[in-house]
């Protein structure tokens, strides 16, 4: 493994665009608009097509009474002028339908006469090509009054036109009359009703934006207390309540049912404190007590140890097996002690500034003998790269972090090799220590630094481990304010990694400074077992 492993490769984090999300009070006031802006469009929309539907039938219905009216009156001057000649029919006939005989004026623009020899129009603006070829056909096929609408001819002012056609028919001949009625009117009232409804229908709007965000501030107010005094709960504040729990609407019983809540939460803590701290008295006393008659029993067993070259073989098993077990019993012991000291927080760290490479060279020594029994390789390397691997910490604390976490890697390997790495990289020193063996399971993972937890119970008993020993590295790392972090592959090996702050700047090279004097990355690895 080179020393580039070392670096840990960032992962770029994936940044997708994900829309603001907005507070309760800004969704219900969107809400509430969007409700009122689609109430207003429908109804504006069906005032708007009611009142149309009527204006232009009450113009149609006026309309087709008035062509009929003087179309009947044009077929009685044809029929009382019987004898007028032809020249002249068409002529009377534009007259008796433009005059409208003390009826009052028309209310048509003009009137277009189709005839079958030539057509007529009451105003020049108006030709017969602007009567609808359907309009024609129907008054022409079905003798019948008919109406259309159609936009302004050219060279009029004003939007669209109402084209009543009617058929007159006579002795002289049959004639087709159509009549242009402006809109104007009609069209002035609808884009005056259209303007009324935009401008209530804003002034309405604003006013319910601004009722509903005071109403819902009001509303939300008992919340928002709510949310503050959560989070004076999370902080660790058990005292926080919310003072509106006196009311009977429901918010009172919320805040009641809250309060009730909180205070239980607050007993359980109390209680889950009180057994914790009798659980770490009890651990330090039975710990403290042990260690009289445990020395007692030490000396006694290192006795029978010295002298087990007298003894029968029995007893010569007896002594080893004593002498391993009371070790054992040792370690555990000076473990719970150092949990005890962990939860009663009285841990003062001496911190003096120590190079890692060193200490780490210490580990391994004095390991060696356990990695020459298991047949491991153990290597260091140390990149000297970005300056020495400087830390501020307590050499005794940290010299137990990583002889737990070599000797567990030389015990979880096989024939195998386990390697050590320190190098600073900025404001960091980072130690890796890589080993060979079986790996942890994915599910045993995220549990491994848990006070008395085992991946392998077998193998942890098999091999003396206490359980404990991750669970005070953990510890000893953190009151360094560094971290430890493991990866594992099942097969191929485990690799855990202890990040310390460095206790001093990156130091820097003088420029033009030669880099030969620079030891390769071969010369300081170290390499014992095997």
């Amino acid at each position: 493994m080179t020393t580039t492993r070392m670096r840990d490769e960032e992962e770029q984090p994936v940044h997708r665009f994900a829309p603001p999300r907005l507070d309760l009070r800004a969704r219900v006031v969107l809400f509430t608009s969007a409700i009122v802006v689609t109430s207003l469009l429908l109804l504006g929309t069906a005032l708007h097509a009611l009142l149309a539907r009527s204006l232009y039938t009450q113009q149609y219905q006026q309309a087709a009474h008035e062509v009929g009216r003087l179309r009947a009156q044009a077929a009685s001057t044809l029929a009382a002028d019987a004898g007028l000649p032809d020249d002249r029919v068409q002529p009377r006939i534009m007259e008796q339908l433009t005059s409208g005989q003390g009826a009052g004026n028309p209310s048509f623009m003009a009137v277009v006469l189709i005839a079958p020899e030539r057509s007529q129009s009451s105003d020049d603006r108006f030709k017969p090509t602007d009567v609808p070829a359907g309009l024609v056909n129907r008054v022409f096929t079905r003798s019948e009054i008919a109406a259309l609408y159609i936009d302004t001819p050219p060279g009029v002012q004003g939007g669209r036109m109402l084209v009543v056609g009617a058929p007159v028919r006579s002795e002289q001949g049959d004639y087709q009359a159509y009549f242009f009625y402006p809109l104007a009117f009609q069209e002035a009232t609808l884009s005056l009703l259209t303007n009324f409804l935009l401008i209530v229908g804003v002034g309405l709007l604003a006013a319910v934006v601004i009722m509903t965000a005071i109403s819902i501030g009001r509303v939300l107010k008992p919340i928002q207390r709510a949310r503050d005094v959560a989070e004076e709960i999370a902080a660790g504040n058990l005292t926080a309540r919310i003072p509106e729990a006196t009311t009977q609407d429901d918010f009172g019983r919320l805040a009641e049912s809250f309060n009730r809540m909180t205070d239980a939460l607050a007993q359980k803590i109390g209680e889950l404190e009180h057994v914790s701290s009798l659980q770490a008295r009890f651990v330090s006393d039975v710990s403290h007590e042990l260690r009289t008659p445990l020395a007692t029993v030490r000396m006694a067993a290192d006795y029978i140890h010295a002298a087990r070259a007298g003894l029968p073989a029995d007893a010569q098993r007896a002594a080893v097996l004593l002498e391993r077990e009371l070790e054992r019993f040792e370690n555990l012991l000076e473990d719970l002690l150092e949990i005890s000291r962990f939860d009663a927080g009285v841990i003062n760290l001496e911190p003096v500034e120590i190079d890692l490479s060193g200490l780490l060279d210490e580990v391994v020594d004095a390991l060696d003998a356990i990695a020459h029994g298991r047949k491991v390789n153990v290597s260091l390397r140390v990149d000297r790269d970005e300056g020495p691997a400087l830390v501020a910490a307590d050499p005794r604390r940290l010299d137990r972090v990583f002889s737990n976490l070599v000797k567990n890697a030389i015990e979880h390997t096989s024939e195998g090799a386990v390697q050590v790495e320190v190098a600073r990289r900025g404001d960091e020193v980072v130690v890796v220590v890589e080993d060979e063996g079986e790996g942890i399971p994915a599910e045993d993972l995220p549990h491994i630094f848990e006070r008395f937890y085992r991946a392998d119970v077998h193998r942890a008993r098999t091999l003396g481990g206490t359980g404990l020993g991750l669970a005070i590295a953990l510890e000893n790392v953190n009151l360094h304010k560094g971290s430890i972090t493991v990866t594992s592959t099942v097969g191929q090996g485990s690799a855990f990694t202890v990040i310390l702050p460095a206790s001093a700047p990156q130091p820097t090279r003088p420029p033009g400074e030669e880099r030969g004097r620079e030891p390769s990355p071969a010369e300081p690895e170290v390499v014992v077992g095997g």
